[in-house]
């Protein structure tokens, strides 16, 4: 069995956490990367980022493995890139929620995220690609993974905060910070989508470190044996992670990985 003591699943959200304000990983944050690698243990970028941008991220910062993507509704293998596991939302659902979310919020822009692409109404993002009504196009593309909200006379939060109320038997809506809420099947989000793999690589949650900022990271961070907040996260994020560590410009995600990695506390188990 292994040492109460050792990590070995590093699990990274993306935006807001791993990546700068610039949007980019630091090198001192590869490095922290590579060494835990290198010590035996298992980093996971899990996102709700669309695998079409985390997979040559993953690919350039020399992962292997495994990535989570979509919040949590797309598992892909980092050795060819196919995806391992998906949760989509299934089109029955959308025909359903689509026209009542449209009689609570008139003005709600959609758009349905695939992974390998997207497809947006006028409404969320005016395009020469653009739609009318996303349920035209509901077919005509892979499983649908994420549905975007926009709304210009609510927050993502509120706009977050209706769709819960209005559809939460059959969806969940969270947000990351952009400017858009995110909607997933109910019961696809980070944490259920980690279960598995981990479940899958024999890793318990008392295993993993994870680290977040936005309220979509809660149920990750709360999972996993120790979840860690940066310092630039969200008020509610903070109060709910077992450490807080430096902000993402500052690399709070490496300052953490590099102690860890002196002590030993980073390995196969």
């Amino acid at each position: 069995m292994p040492r109460a003591s050792t990590l070995r699943l590093i699990a990274t959200d993306l935006d807001g956490t791993l990546l700068d304000t610039a949007g980019e990983v630091s090198g001192r944050s590869r490095a922290a990367l590579a060494g835990v690698q290198a010590a035996g243990g298992v980093v996971v970028l899990i996102t709700g980022r669309p695998s079409r941008t985390v997979l040559p991220l993953a690919s350039e910062l020399g992962l292997e493995g495994h990535v989570i993507c979509s919040n949590g509704a797309a598992i892909h293998r980092l050795s060819d890139g196919g995806a391992e596991s998906l949760f989509p939302v299934p089109p029955g659902v959308l025909r359903r929620a689509v026209p009542l979310l449209r009689s609570v919020c008139p003005d709600i822009g959609l758009a349905l995220e695939w992974g390998s692409d997207m497809r947006a109404e006028i409404a969320y993002r005016a395009a020469p690609d653009s739609v009318n009504d996303v349920l035209n196009v509901l077919d005509s593309g892979p499983p649908v993974l994420k549905v975007i909200a926009r709304s210009a006379t609510r927050s993502p939060v509120a706009l977050a905060e209706l769709i819960n109320a209005c559809c939460g038997q059959d969806l969940h809506a969270s947000t990351s910070g952009a400017p858009f809420a995110e909607i997933a099947l109910r019961g696809v989000h980070k944490s259920a989508a980690l279960a598995q793999l981990c479940a899958a690589l024999e890793i318990q949650a008392a295993e993993v470190i994870a680290f977040g900022d936005a309220p979509n990271d809660l149920p990750l961070l709360t999972w996993a044996g120790r979840g860690v907040a940066v310092a630039n996260a969200d008020a509610g994020v903070k109060a709910a992670a077992s450490e807080l560590t430096l902000s993402n410009d500052e690399g709070g995600v490496a300052a953490v990985l590099e102690r860890l990695l002196a002590a030993g506390e980073i390995g196969p188990g």
